[in-house]
């Protein structure tokens, strides 16, 4: 309130000021005040961004955005009905107990039977005869799938494409006439603080248009391989899913995907899948009916500073390689676990998620250079990149510890018991041998601890040297206290590898 009183304040007293020198005679002629006078010397006047009305560009725009509804058959009954999601949002107080039971009792009384569900989202349309591209959750598993033109009239879609990789989803329909349609505009021009204008069909009300800005670029919201969103503060609501973000020029920049809100309703943090990405995949997804990208069979993680300082880099960049796949194209090349990958096909690796996206764009069975940080110093292989596999998986059935137990160490090093273990585990379908020190002791106390190391972790590497004894990590311990006196230590855990860092 105090501040809200002081700005006000600060008006009258210009204003007062401004009469009074309007009484006063001038003494002698002054340059009028101008925006160039009153700012500081090479500072620009802010440019004018308000406009009257919307209104001109969205009539144009909506004819070309359409409500979408998908009807998906389930079984009642089951664990997943919309049965069981009613008796879960009843109350739990004796008042609903009776009605909790009553409801039961007529549910196990109808048995098992289908039951239509619908879910309701947005599109647009992308050409004449009637292509629309809406967002794969609003249309996952359905039978049936509506749209709903601007004009009121409805038709039956069929599905030509789905990425589930970056939640797109391409529609055709048969209208019978030329369709009005959006194009794609280019997201990469797109700056903090443009505005945009979001259309689309929240809670199932209709064709609904809200206005705001570019809030941010380039947001990872952990969302798998697409972490690159625009975020807006424009409200964006349940039923917005798969709507178009248009810029002023009325081109699409984004598909409205996702909000953050804890309430399930819009704070002001809404996320959309930039054109740049959909627009390619759109592509491919007319053409072929799915989305082709590379793969190299590489799982990766972040450059730590410690991992960069134990690994004598001059600086934090690159992927760190956590895993190989069994005969997959890094394997096949010679990348090694604890590599690190610093450039592909010419374009630097300068954070880890710039790696997936450089691969999957890159042509198909074409070879690429590779540059990447082995012992301390760079080394440049050849690659060919293969086709991914959509539902390709690195999972390893972990049967270490299941026939490791009660060992008991054989050095302690680090604050860490240690013991040396050769074991098989399955992993793609291959039996492959684990060598290495397996951790059946650790000090609370000890540093190895602070980093989250456990009982039954199993140390693979030592300063990217694998270590099969005791004596191989003293022999590694002892070269590393003349040097970095870091020892970066490669782990495995279960399924998944990690890498960490303990002083001497």
């Amino acid at each position: 309130m105090k501040k809200l009183t002081l700005i006000f304040l600060l008006c009258i007293f210009s204003t007062n000021q401004s009469f009074a020198r309007e009484k006063k005679p001038a003494a002698a002629p002054k340059a009028l005040a101008t925006v160039e006078n009153i700012l500081p010397p090479k500072q620009m006047a802010p440019k004018q961004v308000m406009m009257d009305s919307f209104s001109d560009i969205v009539e144009d725009l909506l004819p070309a955005v359409v409500n979408i509804s998908a009807t998906q058959e389930v079984e009642s009954g089951s664990g997943n009905s919309a049965d069981q999601i009613l008796l879960g949002e009843l109350p739990k107080t004796p008042l609903f107990d009776e009605f909790r039971k009553q409801l039961e009792n007529q549910f196990r009384g109808g048995g098992t039977k289908k039951q239509k569900i619908s879910s309701i989202g947005s599109g647009f349309v992308i050409s004449k005869d009637g292509y629309v591209v809406t967002n794969n959750h609003v249309i996952d598993d359905a039978n049936e799938i509506t749209v709903s033109l601007n004009d009121g009239s409805k038709h039956k879609a069929r599905i030509i494409g789905i990425d589930r990789k970056t939640d797109l989803a391409l529609l055709k329909i048969n209208s019978g006439k030329e369709l009005k349609f959006a194009r794609f505009g280019d997201s990469a021009k797109a700056r903090i603080g443009d505005w945009v204008i979001v259309v689309g069909n929240p809670y199932g009300l209709g064709g609904s248009v809200s206005v705001g800005i570019v809030s941010a670029r380039g947001r990872d919201i952990n969302n798998g391989q697409n972490d690159d969103f625009i975020q807006t503060d424009a409200a964006i609501n349940k039923g917005n899913s798969g709507g178009p973000m248009f810029n002023m020029k009325g081109e699409v920049i984004g598909i409205s995907t996702a909000i953050f809100s804890p309430s399930g309703g819009n704070v002001g943090i809404g996320f959309a899948t930039p054109s740049s990405t959909a627009s390619q995949v759109i592509k491919q997804l007319k053409e072929r009916g799915e989305v082709m990208r590379g793969w190299i069979g590489v799982s990766i993680q972040d450059v730590s500073d410690e991992i960069a300082e134990a690994m004598k880099m001059e600086k934090t960049t690159g992927a760190f390689v956590v895993d190989t796949t069994k005969n997959g194209p890094a394997e096949k090349a010679g990348i090694l676990p604890t590599d690190v990958i610093l450039k592909f096909a010419d374009q630097e690796i300068t954070e880890m998620k710039i790696l997936p996206k450089t691969v999957a764009s890159y042509p198909i069975g074409e070879s690429a250079k590779i540059v990447i940080w082995r012992h301390g110093k760079e080394k440049i292989l050849k690659i060919k990149v293969e086709k991914m596999n959509n539902d390709f998986s690195t999972k390893t059935k972990n049967q270490i510890l299941e026939k490791q137990q009660n060992i008991k160490p054989v050095g302690q090093i680090l604050g860490l018991g240690l013991a040396e273990m050769k074991s098989k585990v399955k992993k793609d379908k291959t039996e492959l041998n684990i060598e290495g020190l397996l951790v059946v002791e650790i000090s609370p106390k000890s540093e190895a601890a602070e980093k989250g190391l456990m009982i039954g972790d199993i140390i693979i590497s030592a300063n990217q040297t694998n270590v099969k004894s005791i004596d191989d990590l003293k022999n590694i311990i002892e070269e590393a206290e003349k040097t970095t006196k870091k020892l970066f230590l490669f782990i495995q855990r279960g399924d998944g590898h990690f890498a960490t860092v303990l002083g001497m």
